[in-house]
């Protein structure tokens, strides 16, 4: 092989390798977040605490298979718990409730959320934006609260 025909060959690669890594990054959606679903497991839609171990007090905070469980009142009524994703969907920050300021907080860039899921704040010292919060219908049984994660 000639000089001409290598250098040519090579640009020829290095412009497939360039041309596969953009189409595979651009294959993602819109969102700039990752993936918006939590990862319950093979077959399960659910995720489930302990009321007799975990969330005794308002403001306890518990996360399990995805889901950011914590209670906001007392007694083992479904309305005293909110269940929401444990992941900020804008760029996969970790959630925490934060009970004296009543409020979800992402603890990367600080979007602020309601119980209810609407955004409060969205995200700090970066571009981009976020969407409400998923918030997962809850069912308790015996001492067992469980999140349907839909």
């Amino acid at each position: 092989m000639e000089r001409d025909e290598f250098i040519k060959s090579l640009g020829l690669g290095l412009a497939l390798v360039c041309t596969g890594t953009c189409l595979s990054s651009c294959g993602k959606s819109g969102n700039d977040g990752p993936d918006d679903k939590p990862d319950p497991g093979p077959g399960n839609n659910t995720a489930t605490v302990d009321l007799s171990t975990q969330l005794k007090a308002v403001g306890d905070q518990a996360k399990v298979n995805g889901v950011l469980f914590f209670r906001i009142a007392d007694g083992n009524t479904a309305a005293a718990f909110v269940a929401t994703e444990s992941i900020c969907p804008h760029q996969g920050g970790s959630l925490v409730w934060k009970q004296a300021d009543n409020k979800i907080q992402c603890q990367l860039h600080f979007s602020e959320y309601a119980t209810n899921g609407s955004v409060l704040q969205g995200p700090q010292g970066t571009t981009g934006n976020t969407r409400t919060l998923k918030i997962y219908s809850t069912a308790i049984s015996g001492s067992k609260l469980t999140a349907t994660i839909a």
